[in-house]
């Protein structure tokens, strides 16, 4: 009886064809039958079949690079080729190209990733960390023992701590070299982030203005951690209320912090600003006296951009609004007087005789409240203690605000009402 003729399959084929069968049938499964255990435990070993699968995927690209698979169709490259025939992005595609010529060069983490034992990404920061080390390396042995010593980390860490690791395998495994360079590459680092630290931003026309930026480690974590205290629900509950804050925690945190960096920069010194043409760098508005009086005016900024007359009136208190008055005739009535802020002696003097915020019912320390004029600093209210109360800024925002009528007590306390 004669042989069958017809060319078998190769193990590799069979085998990538096997498993997709499988598990298509596994992904239709009733899983509500598996027992927690087998849940949990299969998860896992899913996603160690995962890091297989991958190692295989890129063992394959790296063969067809070789191979040059992609000439046959006039593709710019193997990468292209695959990105456009899988539907991945293109630079994906390529990122991943350059990870398996990689991984050619590096047994000991392919066949970490064949095994499960680690991640793509892993696997991505140890041979990127590898081949980025100095040509020059009198001992030739480093670029080993580095991948060695990488390895075995990915083992307990997940690939961003093992990326900051990775800056600093040098003074671990060869620490006669490694500290010098290390403390060069870092100050290099920090010179050339500092160098080339940027800032975009423009109105969007509708209310916001929107920007992006690149600044240095230490700066982001200085910003970071600033935002990070107005935004802690400790401080949301104590300027916006109870009910505001729990509302405020469930908001996303993208939103949560850029209410705080508004905060921020509501509280910045403005004395302490760098002058901008011989003045500090202060932000006019320029505001009718009708529109001041009114509580549906409005004012606009120096750049022309209105704001309401509530959020002026507001501000002028604390932050750095110069507000210009204008009469009928936009003739200048006031332009703001040098002892508009209280002095920081006048500020010891309220801490010691008020204590807290002078709001009924509000313990606010006296040292996280704003001074306010009980008769307004624009309507010609004179900076002294006399006319001076401690409001924290949760009802420093109510007593500017229109919707509301206050109400002074003999005892020197103020109440809200919302007007009907």
């Amino acid at each position: 009886m004669a042989k069958d003729s017809r060319p078998t399959a190769h193990p590799v084929c069979r085998a990538v064809a096997k498993s997709r069968r499988k598990a298509r049938s596994a992904c239709s499964s009733q899983m509500w039958q598996m027992s927690d255990t087998e849940v949990s435990t299969a998860l896992l070993e899913a996603t160690r079949l995962r890091a297989q699968v991958e190692a295989l995927e890129l063992r394959l690209a790296a063969e067809a690079d070789r191979r040059a698979v992609g000439d046959k169709v006039g593709a710019t490259d193997t990468a292209s080729w695959w990105g456009h025939e899988t539907r991945q992005d293109r630079p994906a595609a390529k990122r991943r190209m350059r990870l398996a010529e990689s991984l050619d060069r590096h047994a000991p983490t392919a066949s970490a990733l064949a095994e499960g034992a680690i991640s793509v990404d892993h696997a991505r920061v140890i041979t990127e960390c590898v081949d980025k080390l100095p040509d020059d390396l009198e001992d030739p042995t480093v670029p080993e023992r580095a991948e060695k010593h990488l390895l075995d980390e990915a083992l307990d860490r997940d690939p961003k701590s093992l990326a900051i690791l990775a800056k600093h395998v040098l003074t671990v495994v060869a620490p006669e070299i490694g500290e010098e360079r290390d403390a060069r590459a870092l100050e290099r680092e920090e010179r050339e982030a500092r160098a080339n630290a940027w800032l975009t931003m423009g109105p969007d026309g509708r209310g916001s203005y929107r920007g992006k930026f690149s600044i240095p480690t230490l700066h982001g974590e200085m910003l970071k951690k600033m935002l990070l205290a107005f935004a802690a629900p400790k401080h949301q509950a104590a300027t916006k209320g109870d009910e505001a804050a729990e509302a405020v925690e469930r908001r996303p945190s993208p939103e949560r912090m850029g209410d705080a960096f508004c905060e921020l920069l509501e509280r910045l010194p403005v004395d302490h600003l760098p002058k901008l043409g011989g003045l500090n760098a202060s932000v006019v508005v320029l505001i009718d006296y009708t529109d001041l009086l009114s509580e549906t005016g409005r004012a606009t900024l120096e750049s022309g951009e209105p704001i309401s007359a509530s959020l002026a009136r507001r501000m002028a208190c604390e932050a750095g609004l110069i507000p210009a008055v204008l009469g009928s005739r936009s003739e200048l009535l006031d332009l703001g007087r040098t002892a508009r802020l209280f002095s920081g002696a006048q500020r010891r003097g309220l801490a010691i005789t008020q204590q807290t915020c002078t709001a009924v019912g509000c313990d606010w320390p006296a040292h996280l409240c704003h001074a306010h004029h009980d008769d307004s600093w624009l309507h010609g209210g004179k900076t002294d203690l006399a006319n001076a109360r401690l409001l924290c800024p949760r009802h420093h925002a109510r007593i500017h605000d229109p919707h509301f009528e206050t109400t002074h007590h003999p005892d020197g306390g103020v109440s809200f009402h919302r007007r009907t």
